[in-house]
Formats: structure tokens, C-alpha cells, sequence
């Protein structure tokens, strides 16, 4: 058993309506149904499952969902990670499109949620909006990064794809360079940020044309980072969260090769899986630095 894709974030919201107007009308997902105590309920380019919200005092991080290849049952799954030493218990109909899962917990605890698919809904609404590509990461805030890679590795079958120094960690489980990030923090846990991917640089154009329209302004970008080489912009959602938008991720199409495919703008010939000192070059080529409310 390994994850394939990373496939939905679950994230509780204070504000709904306001949330389920951004994640519609601006980020324009389209709707796949839900309201009330239910939440509301998100696919990017289509009609799987990319983004659930549910009602809550506390806004953050409620679960990950990540789609797994496997010939064994979900039941044989479960007792597989028990032998393991692994927590596990499946849970059914609880959200669009997955009618069983298992359950699963991190190092700090946060819900973890395998399917081996994702049945298709119904569409409900879209709106013009930005209109994503596809969920692409998910960055979070842990205790101990190390320890998060090798759970991840070790359970889920992920590879790191770049580290900065020994506490920011990239993972992927398929050709992109990352699908989880993990930052060590000695006070913050949870969601970093939620990251969604755009075509390509003119696309990243208009959204920030669309941003700006609605009085959104950006937390920070355009620019690109070091450690994965995407053009990114960031902007917070109504609940604060800082909602990241991108293109031009690397990606490793041939494993056995063991670098990423290549592109002008890299600073090594083959880019191989690295550990990075902390520098402007792997937060920003292009120099410009977050400012001090994106770490608040």
C-alpha cells in the first residue's frame, strides 16, 4: 500500500458562507453539494472531492485525504498497519465520493484519510473564478519534521524530495516534487498553508488580476522558490488561511533516474533531491522575502 495523490483537505471554518463564497466564486471550484451541519463540499477541475469545509468555532486543519494504489481490501489495509504498530479504523459515508475509508493518525495527531478511489459527484454549481487545476499540496506545522518524513515513509510510501537544512521538508508520492511539506515549529501545529495548481504563469497573471478585483491582496509574490522551483503567489482565505497558488513545479517523471526533469532556471545539472541552506535563493530566486505577516 502507498499513496498515488494527494486528494482533499478537510479544513473547519468560523465564517462559512464566506468561505463557501471564496472557494466558489473566487477560486471558482465547483460546487459538489453539501450546507448546514454537512459543510460545503469542493472539486478543482472536476468532480472529485478537492476541498471540504465544516462548520466550527476554530478554523484549521480538520483532516488530509490521500488516494492509495493497493490489491488488498481496505479491511486487509487496516489489519496490515495494526501489525505495524499503526492506529487504524475505516469509517463510511461521511464525505462525497467516499463511501469507505480508513482513518489513520500522524505524529501529532492530525485525521489521515486513504480510499483507493474517489467516485465522481454531481456538480451542483461552478462559477468563473480562477478555476485550479487540481489540489496540489498541503504544508503543515508539526513538533518534529524528521519524524514526519519517516512516518510518511515509512507508512505511506512517500520520498523526500528536498529538505531546507534539517526542519522544512518536501515529500512527494508521485511525479510532482511535493505534495506535503513539513515545518518543525515549537509553538504552531496545523495547516501552513493549502496550495492549489494554476496552468501556468499567464493564468497566475489573471488570478491575481481576479484577487485584486474583490480587494483580495497578496500575503506574498509572485515569485519563485528555490526548494521545488514553482512560480507562487499567497493571499488568506476569509478563515486566515493562507491559501497558496502556483505552476512550474518540478517533477520527477523517471524515479530511477533520480533527478528532476530539467528546466533553465535550475541551479544544479541534474537537480537531484537536496538539503538547502536557509537563503533568499531557496525561498525567493527572485529576492523578494516574505514579509512578517505570512509567519504570523
Amino acid at each position: 500500500m502507498r499513496v498515488t495523490k494527494l486528494g482533499f483537505i478537510g479544513l473547519n471554518s468560523s465564517r462559512i458562507d464566506d468561505a463557501r463564497a471564496h472557494y466558489l466564486d473566487v477560486l471558482g471550484m465547483s460546487l459538489l453539494g453539501g450546507g448546514g451541519r454537512d459543510g460545503v463540499h469542493f472539486g478543482c477541475a472536476g468532480s472529485e472531492l478537492s476541498v471540504s469545509l465544516m462548520p466550527d468555532v476554530t478554523p484549521g486543519l480538520s483532516a488530509v485525504g490521500y488516494e492509495i494504489t493497493t490489491e488488498k481490501s481496505l479491511k486487509e489495509v487496516v489489519a496490515d498497519l495494526r501489525g505495524d504498530g499503526v492506529s487504524a479504523s475505516i469509517r463510511t459515508d461521511f464525505l462525497p465520493g467516499l463511501s469507505e475509508v480508513v482513518e489513520i493518525k500522524d505524529p501529532d495527531g492530525n485525521p489521515l484519510y486513504l480510499y483507493t478511489c474517489s467516485e465522481l459527484q454531481e456538480v451542483v454549481k461552478t462559477a468563473p473564478g480562477i478555476r485550479p487545476n487540481k489540489l496540489g499540496h498541503v504544508a503543515l506545522f508539526v513538533e518534529d519534521a524528521p519524524r514526519h518524513a519517516k512516518f510518511f515513509t515509512d507508512v505511506l510510501g512517500f520520498r523526500w524530495s528536498d529538505w531546507l537544512e534539517d526542519s522544512f521538508v518536501f515529500m512527494r508520492c508521485n511525479a510532482d516534487h511535493h505534495s506535503m511539506n513539513f515545518m518543525t515549529d515549537e509553538k504552531k501545529r496545523g495547516l501552513f498553508h493549502v496550495a492549489f495548481e494554476l496552468q501556468d504563469w499567464s493564468h497566475i497573471g489573471r488570478a491575481c488580476d481576479d484577487l485584486g478585483a474583490r480587494d483580495i491582496p497578496l500575503l506574498w509574490g509572485p515569485g519563485r522558490h528555490g526548494m521545488g522551483h514553482n512560480i507562487f503567489t499567497y493571499h488568506r482565505d476569509p478563515d486566515g488561511n493562507i491559501v497558496e497558488l502556483f505552476c512550474d513545479l518540478d517533477r520527477m517523471s523517471d524515479e530511477s533516474l533520480g533527478a528532476f526533469d530539467p528546466r533553465p532556471y535550475h541551479e544544479d545539472f541534474p537537480q537531484k533531491p537536496k538539503v538547502w541552506p536557509r537563503s533568499k535563493r531557496a525561498a525567493n530566486s527572485w529576492g523578494v522575502m516574505a514579509p512578517p505577516a505570512f509567519h504570523e
